[in-house]
């Protein structure tokens, strides 16, 4: 069972293990009003990815709901309606991938059968860092035991979530032995995508997943990244992605300075504006196409001084929307 499941996991829809990844994956903020989900301008926020993608080669992107939207101020059963209505909107038109609180460990694994017996299933799992006290040891034990539950059903796909370089051998020993792995997103630092690039499978994704900044872990041999701002500049965004296949990496520095005063406000001081900068530029863009709505629960509106620097930035990429 476990060999055939492996098999089934590992050559996936293409012709090689997750190369679907090597994208842009969107981890979107989810827009709320009066402390409630808004599913219509979620809605109306996935339509304008959907109709606005200028990726090489004909590749999808990948529409996440992650920690950049907010899940752990969501109950259960809003996160699951949640699930259901975006993987029915992207239907086959881009992969979806769905942000999962790994803990309690019995509700994570709770969670993900009940999203895959969804109609339109999610075709990844981002597992994300661990809330509340743990060790590398006690983490790798529990991952290694969801994951495995899984593969041994030949179902669901994971991707780690990485927030501490402590956790680097941990998780590329669960990336290199566990076929339902895809890979790793590397929200720390460059010097991480080297390293776990040494220590993984080929077959097996290093994501970079600290924005669209993304030049110097793509030298290092990150494929792939993740994007917050992608409602914002798509085209941007996309162009970078681009140029980094292409490995053409000056093309990419010097798009990647576009972006670069946004992407700074939202990871100052331990990503605090990572979700109100967004937002923020949404309104102070003017954007009639897209809606982020009011705000999140613990996610106040940057300050005044804050407001006037996104504004500065908005206007550098409103040519890319």
């Amino acid at each position: 069972m476990e060999t055939q499941s492996k098999q089934k996991l590992e050559t996936g829809a293409g012709p090689l293990p997750f190369t679907e990844l090597d994208t842009v994956t969107v981890l979107l903020p989810v827009p709320f009003r009066g402390g409630r989900l808004d599913g219509r301008a979620h809605a109306r926020n996935l339509d304008y990815l959907l109709g606005n993608c200028s990726l090489d080669e004909g590749r999808r992107r990948v529409i996440g709901i992650g920690g950049t939207s907010l899940i752990h101020h969501l109950d259960r059963s809003t996160l699951l309606e949640l699930t259901r209505s975006t993987g029915r909107r992207l239907g086959a038109e881009a992969l979806f991938m769905a942000g999962v609180i790994p803990t309690p460990p019995s509700e994570a694994r709770r969670f993900i059968q009940e999203c895959l017996s969804l109609e339109r299933p999610p075709d990844y799992f981002l597992l994300m860092p661990i809330p509340g006290l743990c060790n590398p040891e006690g983490v790798e034990a529990e991952l290694s035991a969801l994951s495995e539950f899984f593969q041994d059903r030949g179902a669901g796909r994971f991707v780690l979530y990485l927030r501490t370089g402590r956790l680097n051998a941990a998780y590329a020993r669960l990336a290199s032995r566990l076929a339902n792995i895809a890979g790793i997103k590397v929200g720390t630092r460059p010097a991480d995508v080297q390293e776990l690039r040494k220590a993984v499978p080929h077959s097996k994704r290093v994501l970079w997943g600290v924005g669209d900044r993304v030049t110097a872990a793509a030298r290092l041999g990150a494929r792939g990244h993740t994007s917050g701002l992608t409602l914002i500049c798509p085209r941007l965004c996309d162009a970078i992605n681009n140029a980094c296949r292409r490995e053409d990496f000056e093309a990419c520095a010097e798009l990647e300075q576009v972006v670069s005063g946004l992407e700074e406000i939202r990871f100052m001081e331990d990503r605090i504006y990572n979700y109100s900068a967004v937002v923020a530029a949404s309104r102070l863009g003017g954007f009639q196409d897209i809606d982020l709505g009011e705000g999140g629960p613990f996610n106040a509106p940057p300050p005044p001084a804050i407001l006037q620097q996104i504004a500065r930035c908005v206007e550098r990429l409103k040519p890319y929307h």
